[in-house]
């Protein structure tokens, strides 16, 4: 008899359990969407506008990024790709375009406290990514996620079309760099 209470109570408990985490799971997915519909209806509502004066700490910040499906939210872009530059913003690689053309970006992914691009291995074709400048603001839809040698530059060339490239490590391998590229949305 006592064992019968204790498969009811242990298969009730189960059953608690499952439903509590459940419940908090759901309520987490929620509040990430929730966020991100902010994150985009603050950046809809303010495309037209340039980025604030006190966005623009110094004449080293260009701009500011924002990626809602990874809730980065208006995270500084700063002139160069140097440790120094990637440990506190976004780095832009000075040879690339600021607004218009192939605008390249690079982060890191883990390491530091500015491990901006931690999680744009989670992004897909069709997630979009704002880019903020004093120029104006243009919006991004992913189209291209791809390995490349870390030697491998010909992602940040030239372009006729509108785009952005996102460049981070991978972990545990030196050889190779995840490239994630947006076209213009039109």
């Amino acid at each position: 008899m006592k064992r019968k209470i204790s498969i009811i109570v242990g298969i009730i408990i189960v059953i608690a359990l499952v439903v509590f985490f459940n419940i908090k799971l759901n309520y987490k997915e929620n509040n990430i969407d929730k966020n991100k519909d902010i994150i985009v209806e603050d950046i809809i509502n303010d495309t037209d506008k340039d980025i604030n004066q006190e966005e623009i700490l110094d004449d080293s910040v260009i701009g500011t990024l924002t990626i809602p499906k990874i809730n980065l939210n208006n995270v500084n872009i700063c002139e160069s790709v140097e440790l120094e530059t990637l440990a506190h913003s976004i780095g832009h690689f000075e040879n690339t375009n600021i607004y218009d053309g192939n605008v390249g970006l690079a982060s890191h992914n883990a390491g530091t406290k500015a491990n901006y691009f931690a999680n744009i291995n989670k992004l897909e074709k069709g997630d979009e990514i704002y880019y903020k400048t004093r120029y104006g603001t243009k919006e991004y839809i992913v189209d291209n996620i791809t390995q490349i040698d870390s030697y491998d530059w010909s992602k940040l060339e030239q372009t006729e079309d509108n785009r952005i490239t996102l460049i981070t490590c991978i972990s545990g391998n030196s050889n190779v760099r995840l490239c994630v590229q947006g076209i213009e949305k039109k």
